[in-house]
Protein backbone atom coordinates (compact mmCIF):
# COMPACT_ATOMS: atom_id res chain seq x y z
CA UNK A 1 0.00 0.00 0.00
CA UNK A 2 2.61 2.71 0.98
CA UNK A 3 4.96 1.98 -2.27
CA UNK A 4 1.27 2.13 -4.53
CA UNK A 5 0.84 5.62 -2.55
CA UNK A 6 4.40 6.83 -2.95
CA UNK A 7 4.16 5.47 -6.78
CA UNK A 8 1.37 8.18 -6.76
CA UNK A 9 3.37 10.76 -5.65
CA UNK A 10 6.05 10.06 -7.73
CA UNK A 11 3.69 10.53 -10.69
CA UNK A 12 2.38 13.90 -9.61
CA UNK A 13 6.06 15.37 -8.98
CA UNK A 14 7.13 14.04 -12.06
CA UNK A 15 3.88 15.47 -14.31
CA UNK A 16 4.70 19.19 -12.63
CA UNK A 17 8.18 18.90 -13.27
CA UNK A 18 7.38 17.81 -16.87
CA UNK A 19 5.66 20.94 -17.64
CA UNK A 20 8.51 23.06 -16.68
CA UNK A 21 10.55 20.99 -19.10
CA UNK A 22 12.26 19.28 -16.25
CA UNK A 23 12.71 15.88 -17.50
CA UNK A 24 16.05 14.78 -17.68
CA UNK A 25 18.16 12.57 -20.01
CA UNK A 26 16.95 8.91 -19.76
CA UNK A 27 18.99 6.51 -17.84
CA UNK A 28 19.81 2.65 -18.84
CA UNK A 29 16.43 0.13 -19.16
CA UNK A 30 15.18 -0.99 -15.81
CA UNK A 31 14.76 -4.76 -15.25
CA UNK A 32 11.37 -6.05 -16.76
CA UNK A 33 8.35 -5.23 -14.22
CA UNK A 34 6.15 -7.56 -12.89
CA UNK A 35 2.47 -7.18 -13.92
CA UNK A 36 3.24 -3.97 -15.60
CA UNK A 37 4.76 -2.03 -12.99
CA UNK A 38 8.14 -0.11 -13.67
CA UNK A 39 11.59 -0.22 -12.62
CA UNK A 40 13.16 1.79 -10.28
CA UNK A 41 13.18 5.57 -10.25
CA UNK A 42 16.43 7.23 -9.36
CA UNK A 43 16.91 10.93 -8.35
CA UNK A 44 19.95 13.07 -9.94
CA UNK A 45 22.05 12.88 -7.06
CA UNK A 46 22.69 9.10 -7.30
CA UNK A 47 19.89 8.05 -3.96
CA UNK A 48 18.61 4.60 -4.16
CA UNK A 49 16.02 4.01 -6.37
CA UNK A 50 11.94 4.42 -5.56
CA UNK A 51 9.64 2.09 -6.86
CA UNK A 52 8.14 3.83 -10.08
CA UNK A 53 4.91 4.01 -11.65
CA UNK A 54 2.56 1.43 -13.27
CA UNK A 55 4.13 1.36 -16.88
CA UNK A 56 4.67 -0.88 -20.27
CA UNK A 57 6.88 -4.11 -18.89
CA UNK A 58 10.80 -3.19 -18.65
CA UNK A 59 10.58 0.48 -18.66
CA UNK A 60 11.52 2.01 -15.36
CA UNK A 61 14.31 3.82 -15.17
CA UNK A 62 17.40 3.26 -14.01
CA UNK A 63 20.60 4.18 -12.95
CA UNK A 64 22.36 6.49 -9.86
CA UNK A 65 23.20 9.70 -12.16
CA UNK A 66 20.20 9.76 -13.99
CA UNK A 67 16.19 9.77 -13.94
CA UNK A 68 13.96 13.11 -13.64
CA UNK A 69 16.33 15.83 -12.53
CA UNK A 70 16.29 19.72 -12.31
CA UNK A 71 18.46 21.43 -15.08
CA UNK A 72 20.41 23.89 -14.37
CA UNK A 73 17.96 26.92 -15.51
CA UNK A 74 15.93 25.59 -12.12
CA UNK A 75 18.99 25.34 -9.75
CA UNK A 76 20.76 28.43 -10.78
CA UNK A 77 19.91 31.35 -9.31
CA UNK A 78 16.96 29.97 -6.96
CA UNK A 79 16.87 26.42 -6.27
CA UNK A 80 20.35 25.20 -5.92
CA UNK A 81 22.18 24.99 -2.27
CA UNK A 82 23.15 27.81 -2.63
CA UNK A 83 20.15 30.04 -4.30
CA UNK A 84 18.16 32.43 -3.57
CA UNK A 85 15.36 30.52 -2.36
CA UNK A 86 17.27 28.87 0.69
CA UNK A 87 18.97 32.39 1.22
CA UNK A 88 15.89 33.96 1.28
CA UNK A 89 14.69 31.31 4.12
CA UNK A 90 17.42 32.29 6.12
CA UNK A 91 16.32 35.63 6.40
CA UNK A 92 14.36 37.69 9.22
CA UNK A 93 11.36 38.15 6.61
CA UNK A 94 10.96 34.70 6.33
CA UNK A 95 11.28 33.87 9.58
CA UNK A 96 8.85 36.56 10.53
CA UNK A 97 6.61 35.53 8.42
CA UNK A 98 6.90 31.42 9.58
CA UNK A 99 6.22 32.68 13.62
CA UNK A 100 3.36 34.82 12.92
CA UNK A 101 1.37 32.89 10.52
CA UNK A 102 -2.22 32.40 11.31
CA UNK A 103 -1.78 34.45 14.66
CA UNK A 104 -3.84 38.17 15.44
CA UNK A 105 -0.31 40.07 14.44
CA UNK A 106 -0.52 38.50 10.75
CA UNK A 107 -4.36 39.26 10.70
CA UNK A 108 -4.19 42.59 11.66
CA UNK A 109 -1.26 43.62 8.93
CA UNK A 110 -3.46 42.49 6.37
CA UNK A 111 -6.93 44.30 7.62
CA UNK A 112 -8.00 46.75 4.75
CA UNK A 113 -7.70 49.83 6.32
CA UNK A 114 -5.62 49.49 8.80
CA UNK A 115 -1.96 51.24 8.66
CA UNK A 116 0.10 47.89 8.94
CA UNK A 117 -0.40 46.34 5.18
CA UNK A 118 1.80 49.35 3.75
CA UNK A 119 4.31 47.29 4.84
CA UNK A 120 3.53 43.91 6.06
CA UNK A 121 0.87 42.80 3.12
CA UNK A 122 2.23 40.32 0.28
CA UNK A 123 1.40 43.45 -2.46
CA UNK A 124 1.73 46.45 0.21
CA UNK A 125 4.14 47.82 -1.64
CA UNK A 126 2.91 47.12 -5.37
CA UNK A 127 -0.36 48.76 -4.41
CA UNK A 128 1.99 52.10 -3.29
CA UNK A 129 3.53 52.40 -6.32
CA UNK A 130 0.41 52.01 -7.83
CA UNK A 131 -1.62 54.96 -5.99
CA UNK A 132 -3.66 52.59 -4.44
CA UNK A 133 -3.50 53.41 -0.39
CA UNK A 134 -6.56 54.59 1.81
CA UNK A 135 -6.64 58.11 3.63
CA UNK A 136 -8.96 58.70 6.11
CA UNK A 137 -10.04 62.11 5.37
CA UNK A 138 -9.96 62.12 1.95
CA UNK A 139 -6.31 63.76 2.21
CA UNK A 140 -3.45 62.72 -0.96
CA UNK A 141 0.10 61.38 0.05
CA UNK A 142 2.46 63.84 -1.63
CA UNK A 143 5.25 61.45 -2.82
CA UNK A 144 3.44 58.10 -2.61
CA UNK A 145 5.04 56.45 -5.77
CA UNK A 146 8.24 57.05 -4.43
CA UNK A 147 7.50 55.57 -0.74
CA UNK A 148 5.84 58.08 1.19
CA UNK A 149 3.42 56.95 3.95
CA UNK A 150 2.41 60.16 5.91
CA UNK A 151 0.16 63.08 4.38
CA UNK A 152 -1.08 65.96 5.97
CA UNK A 153 -4.37 67.80 5.31
CA UNK A 154 -4.23 70.50 4.70
CA UNK A 155 -0.24 70.45 3.82
CA UNK A 156 0.44 72.98 6.18
CA UNK A 157 -1.64 71.20 8.74
CA UNK A 158 0.51 71.03 12.08
CA UNK A 159 0.23 66.86 12.10
CA UNK A 160 0.68 64.21 9.60
CA UNK A 161 -1.98 61.07 8.96
CA UNK A 162 -0.60 57.47 8.23
CA UNK A 163 -2.27 56.26 5.37
CA UNK A 164 -4.24 52.71 5.05
CA UNK A 165 -3.82 49.20 3.52
CA UNK A 166 -6.38 49.45 0.40
CA UNK A 167 -5.53 45.75 -0.78
CA UNK A 168 -7.41 42.91 -0.07
CA UNK A 169 -3.98 39.78 0.53
CA UNK A 170 -4.79 37.18 2.90
CA UNK A 171 -0.94 36.53 3.34
CA UNK A 172 1.65 38.79 5.62
CA UNK A 173 4.86 37.55 3.97
CA UNK A 174 7.65 40.10 2.55
CA UNK A 175 8.96 37.90 -0.38
CA UNK A 176 9.73 37.70 -3.99
CA UNK A 177 7.02 39.44 -5.71
CA UNK A 178 6.90 42.23 -2.53
CA UNK A 179 10.25 43.42 -4.21
CA UNK A 180 9.83 41.54 -7.77
CA UNK A 181 7.16 42.37 -10.52
CA UNK A 182 6.92 38.47 -11.25
CA UNK A 183 4.39 37.96 -14.24
CA UNK A 184 2.67 35.09 -16.25
CA UNK A 185 4.92 36.88 -18.91
CA UNK A 186 8.38 36.52 -16.68
CA UNK A 187 7.81 33.76 -14.78
CA UNK A 188 9.92 30.62 -15.63
CA UNK A 189 7.44 28.44 -13.61
CA UNK A 190 4.87 29.32 -16.24
CA UNK A 191 6.96 30.23 -18.78
CA UNK A 192 9.34 27.59 -19.06
CA UNK A 193 12.02 30.23 -20.44
CA UNK A 194 15.21 30.36 -18.05
CA UNK A 195 15.78 33.13 -15.60
CA UNK A 196 18.20 35.51 -16.87
CA UNK A 197 19.48 38.66 -15.02
CA UNK A 198 16.68 41.58 -14.81
CA UNK A 199 14.10 38.76 -15.92
CA UNK A 200 12.19 40.39 -12.77
CA UNK A 201 12.04 44.28 -12.49
CA UNK A 202 11.80 45.98 -9.06
CA UNK A 203 8.41 47.00 -8.18
CA UNK A 204 9.84 50.31 -6.51
CA UNK A 205 10.81 52.76 -9.10
CA UNK A 206 14.85 51.82 -8.82
CA UNK A 207 16.85 53.65 -11.45
CA UNK A 208 19.62 55.89 -10.79
CA UNK A 209 17.77 59.61 -10.73
CA UNK A 210 14.54 57.56 -9.08
CA UNK A 211 14.18 58.36 -4.81
CA UNK A 212 12.97 57.21 -2.22
CA UNK A 213 11.45 59.59 0.98
CA UNK A 214 11.44 59.00 4.55
CA UNK A 215 8.88 60.42 6.73
CA UNK A 216 10.64 63.23 8.20
CA UNK A 217 9.29 66.71 7.08
CA UNK A 218 12.02 69.98 6.92
CA UNK A 219 10.76 72.30 9.61
CA UNK A 220 9.40 75.28 8.11
CA UNK A 221 8.42 73.11 5.05
CA UNK A 222 4.95 72.24 3.31
CA UNK A 223 6.32 69.56 1.31
CA UNK A 224 6.05 66.46 3.30
CA UNK A 225 8.77 63.87 3.33
CA UNK A 226 12.39 64.04 2.97
CA UNK A 227 14.63 62.83 -0.28
CA UNK A 228 17.33 59.96 1.09
CA UNK A 229 20.42 60.84 -0.44
CA UNK A 230 21.90 58.72 -2.89
CA UNK A 231 25.85 57.89 -3.50
CA UNK A 232 27.80 61.26 -2.96
CA UNK A 233 24.98 63.41 -1.68
CA UNK A 234 23.82 63.79 -5.55
CA UNK A 235 21.04 61.86 -7.45
CA UNK A 236 18.91 61.07 -4.46
CA UNK A 237 18.28 57.42 -5.80
CA UNK A 238 19.44 54.23 -3.79
CA UNK A 239 18.87 52.13 -6.74
CA UNK A 240 17.29 48.68 -5.33
CA UNK A 241 17.59 49.78 -2.17
CA UNK A 242 14.69 52.04 -2.51
CA UNK A 243 12.79 49.30 -2.25
CA UNK A 244 14.18 48.81 1.50
CA UNK A 245 13.57 52.56 1.94
CA UNK A 246 9.85 51.98 1.47
CA UNK A 247 9.46 50.34 4.99
CA UNK A 248 12.59 50.20 6.66
CA UNK A 249 11.57 53.54 8.39
CA UNK A 250 10.35 55.43 11.31
CA UNK A 251 6.77 56.11 9.80
CA UNK A 252 6.42 58.71 11.56
CA UNK A 253 7.49 62.61 10.82
CA UNK A 254 9.27 63.52 14.04
CA UNK A 255 8.76 67.02 12.77
CA UNK A 256 5.34 67.06 13.47
CA UNK A 257 5.36 64.27 15.78
CA UNK A 258 7.52 65.92 18.77
CA UNK A 259 4.99 68.66 20.19
CA UNK A 260 5.89 71.65 23.02
CA UNK A 261 4.30 69.31 25.11
CA UNK A 262 4.38 65.52 25.07
CA UNK A 263 2.04 63.61 26.96
CA UNK A 264 3.13 60.03 26.73
CA UNK A 265 0.02 57.73 26.56
CA UNK A 266 1.16 54.76 24.65
CA UNK A 267 3.67 52.56 25.02
CA UNK A 268 4.32 52.32 21.22
CA UNK A 269 5.14 56.23 21.53
CA UNK A 270 7.68 57.08 18.58
CA UNK A 271 9.19 55.49 15.85
CA UNK A 272 8.20 52.29 14.51
CA UNK A 273 10.63 49.50 14.67
CA UNK A 274 13.36 48.82 11.96
CA UNK A 275 14.02 52.82 11.41
CA UNK A 276 17.29 52.27 9.08
CA UNK A 277 16.83 54.65 6.64
CA UNK A 278 16.07 57.35 8.99
CA UNK A 279 19.36 56.84 10.72
CA UNK A 280 21.18 55.69 7.43
CA UNK A 281 20.17 59.02 5.40
CA UNK A 282 21.41 61.49 8.69
CA UNK A 283 18.38 62.60 8.69
CA UNK A 284 15.38 60.89 10.26
CA UNK A 285 16.21 62.08 14.19
CA UNK A 286 14.66 64.85 16.13
CA UNK A 287 17.14 67.73 15.53
CA UNK A 288 18.47 70.64 18.25
CA UNK A 289 18.40 73.82 17.58
CA UNK A 290 21.63 75.34 16.46
CA UNK A 291 23.54 72.04 16.19
CA UNK A 292 24.27 70.83 12.54
CA UNK A 293 24.58 67.09 11.63
CA UNK A 294 26.65 65.55 9.12
CA UNK A 295 27.61 62.37 7.03
CA UNK A 296 29.53 59.51 7.68
CA UNK A 297 31.81 57.91 4.53
CA UNK A 298 28.94 55.05 5.07
CA UNK A 299 26.11 57.38 3.81
CA UNK A 300 28.31 59.12 1.23
CA UNK A 301 29.83 56.14 -0.78
CA UNK A 302 27.34 53.18 -0.13
CA UNK A 303 23.74 52.26 -0.91
CA UNK A 304 21.79 49.36 1.40
CA UNK A 305 22.89 46.38 -1.24
CA UNK A 306 26.39 46.68 -0.82
CA UNK A 307 26.42 45.14 2.62
CA UNK A 308 22.97 43.96 2.90
CA UNK A 309 22.87 42.34 -0.46
CA UNK A 310 26.78 41.05 -1.48
CA UNK A 311 26.98 38.78 -4.64
CA UNK A 312 27.53 35.24 -4.34
CA UNK A 313 30.05 34.29 -6.25
CA UNK A 314 28.88 30.57 -5.84
CA UNK A 315 25.76 31.72 -7.17
CA UNK A 316 26.37 33.08 -10.56
CA UNK A 317 27.22 36.33 -8.38
CA UNK A 318 23.68 36.74 -8.08
CA UNK A 319 22.86 39.22 -4.77
CA UNK A 320 22.60 37.35 -1.64
CA UNK A 321 18.64 37.41 -0.03
CA UNK A 322 19.40 36.60 3.44
CA UNK A 323 20.20 40.36 3.76
CA UNK A 324 22.30 39.51 6.23
CA UNK A 325 24.99 42.36 6.70
CA UNK A 326 28.68 40.67 4.80
CA UNK A 327 31.99 41.57 6.66
CA UNK A 328 33.04 41.37 3.26
CA UNK A 329 31.61 44.27 2.47
CA UNK A 330 34.05 46.29 4.74
CA UNK A 331 36.95 44.89 4.26
CA UNK A 332 37.66 47.15 0.87
CA UNK A 333 37.71 49.57 3.02
CA UNK A 334 38.63 48.34 6.58
CA UNK A 335 40.93 45.82 5.67
CA UNK A 336 41.81 44.85 8.99
CA UNK A 337 38.46 44.20 10.19
CA UNK A 338 37.08 41.11 12.25
CA UNK A 339 33.68 41.80 12.79
CA UNK A 340 31.55 44.87 12.87
CA UNK A 341 32.74 46.70 15.80
CA UNK A 342 35.41 48.36 13.54
CA UNK A 343 37.77 50.71 15.51
CA UNK A 344 35.65 50.09 18.55
CA UNK A 345 32.65 52.11 17.06
CA UNK A 346 29.80 49.91 18.18
CA UNK A 347 31.10 49.69 21.69
CA UNK A 348 31.53 53.58 21.75
CA UNK A 349 27.59 53.45 20.64
CA UNK A 350 25.99 51.20 22.82
CA UNK A 351 28.22 52.73 25.68
CA UNK A 352 26.59 56.05 24.95
CA UNK A 353 23.17 54.78 24.36
CA UNK A 354 22.93 53.05 27.91
CA UNK A 355 23.78 56.44 29.35
CA UNK A 356 20.89 58.05 27.30
CA UNK A 357 18.99 55.05 28.03
CA UNK A 358 19.80 55.38 32.07
CA UNK A 359 18.92 59.69 32.24
CA UNK A 360 15.60 58.49 30.53
CA UNK A 361 14.56 55.42 32.77
CA UNK A 362 15.34 57.94 35.84
CA UNK A 363 13.43 60.42 34.05
CA UNK A 364 10.13 57.51 34.24
CA UNK A 365 9.81 57.79 30.17
CA UNK A 366 11.47 54.20 29.78
CA UNK A 367 9.46 50.64 30.67
CA UNK A 368 9.27 46.86 29.76
CA UNK A 369 6.11 46.48 31.60
CA UNK A 370 2.92 45.08 29.34
CA UNK A 371 0.23 46.72 31.64
CA UNK A 372 -0.18 49.08 34.50
CA UNK A 373 1.55 49.73 36.66
CA UNK A 374 4.27 50.75 34.42
CA UNK A 375 7.36 50.24 35.73
CA UNK A 376 10.77 51.41 35.65
CA UNK A 377 13.71 49.28 34.31
CA UNK A 378 15.47 47.62 37.10
CA UNK A 379 19.22 47.78 37.42
CA UNK A 380 20.03 44.49 36.28
CA UNK A 381 18.53 45.03 32.72
CA UNK A 382 19.96 48.69 32.37
CA UNK A 383 23.51 47.63 33.55
CA UNK A 384 23.55 44.59 31.38
CA UNK A 385 26.29 44.64 28.33
CA UNK A 386 24.16 42.61 26.28
CA UNK A 387 20.94 44.38 26.72
CA UNK A 388 18.24 43.85 23.51
CA UNK A 389 17.44 47.46 24.09
CA UNK A 390 14.40 46.88 21.46
CA UNK A 391 12.03 45.30 24.33
CA UNK A 392 12.07 48.63 25.52
CA UNK A 393 8.81 50.94 25.06
CA UNK A 394 7.61 54.63 26.17
CA UNK A 395 6.11 54.79 29.76
CA UNK A 396 2.69 56.12 29.64
CA UNK A 397 2.60 59.20 32.06
CA UNK A 398 0.60 58.24 35.42
CA UNK A 399 1.46 60.04 38.87
CA UNK A 400 0.24 56.74 40.15
CA UNK A 401 3.06 54.40 39.09
CA UNK A 402 5.43 57.16 39.03
CA UNK A 403 6.05 57.79 35.28
CA UNK A 404 7.01 61.05 33.54
CA UNK A 405 4.24 63.97 33.47
CA UNK A 406 5.13 65.56 30.57
CA UNK A 407 7.92 66.13 28.27
CA UNK A 408 9.24 69.24 26.61
CA UNK A 409 10.14 69.18 23.32
CA UNK A 410 14.07 68.57 23.37
CA UNK A 411 13.02 65.61 26.42
CA UNK A 412 10.61 63.99 24.13
CA UNK A 413 13.05 64.77 21.22
CA UNK A 414 15.86 62.96 23.06
CA UNK A 415 13.18 59.96 23.91
CA UNK A 416 12.69 59.92 20.21
CA UNK A 417 16.04 59.58 19.53
CA UNK A 418 16.59 56.82 21.84
CA UNK A 419 14.51 54.60 19.79
CA UNK A 420 15.54 55.19 16.77
CA UNK A 421 19.21 54.64 17.23
CA UNK A 422 18.01 50.91 19.36
CA UNK A 423 15.61 49.42 17.11
CA UNK A 424 17.52 50.42 13.71
CA UNK A 425 19.82 48.28 14.98
CA UNK A 426 23.67 48.03 14.15
CA UNK A 427 24.68 50.38 16.82
CA UNK A 428 25.94 53.26 14.52
CA UNK A 429 27.05 51.32 11.67
CA UNK A 430 24.36 52.84 9.33
CA UNK A 431 25.73 56.08 10.11
CA UNK A 432 28.54 56.40 12.63
CA UNK A 433 29.04 60.34 12.65
CA UNK A 434 25.30 60.74 12.90
CA UNK A 435 24.42 58.42 15.08
CA UNK A 436 26.97 59.88 17.84
CA UNK A 437 25.93 62.87 17.33
CA UNK A 438 21.90 62.70 18.30
CA UNK A 439 22.77 60.61 20.77
CA UNK A 440 25.33 63.37 22.36
CA UNK A 441 22.59 66.00 21.80
CA UNK A 442 20.12 64.00 23.64
CA UNK A 443 22.04 62.85 26.49
CA UNK A 444 23.08 66.58 27.00
CA UNK A 445 18.83 67.89 26.07
CA UNK A 446 18.13 65.61 29.29
CA UNK A 447 20.94 67.50 31.85
CA UNK A 448 23.34 65.21 32.11
CA UNK A 449 27.46 65.38 30.54
CA UNK A 450 28.25 62.72 28.02
CA UNK A 451 31.01 60.50 29.44
CA UNK A 452 31.62 57.63 26.69
CA UNK A 453 31.55 60.16 23.55
CA UNK A 454 33.24 63.30 25.32
CA UNK A 455 33.79 65.58 22.57
CA UNK A 456 30.44 66.06 19.93
CA UNK A 457 31.68 64.83 16.75
CA UNK A 458 32.09 67.36 14.20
Amino acid sequence: MFQKVLAGVLVAVVLAIGTLSCTGPTGPAGPAGESAEAGAVTGAMGLPGITGPQGPPGTGVAGGDAGVVLPVGCLSPCHGFNGVITQYQSSVHYSTFITNVGGDEATAWTTPGSVCGNCHAIDGVALRVAGKVGTTDGGVVEHLGNGQILYRNPPDAGVSTESTYAGGALVAKVDCTTCHAVTNANDPHKTGIPWTDGSFPFVVPSGATDVSYIEKTQPGSTTTGTVVPGLLNTTGSQGPGNACVFCHKSRKDVTTYVTASNKITSLNWGPHEGPQADVFSGMGGYSYAGKTYGQSAHQAKLQCIDCHMPPVANNSKVPDHSFAPRLSACIGCHATAVNFDVNGGQSLVRASLTELRTVLNNAGALTQTATAPYLALPASVIADPAADMTLDKARPNGAADGGATVLAADQAGALYNYFLIARGGAMGVHNTKYTQQIVYDSIVAMGASPVAIALRPQ
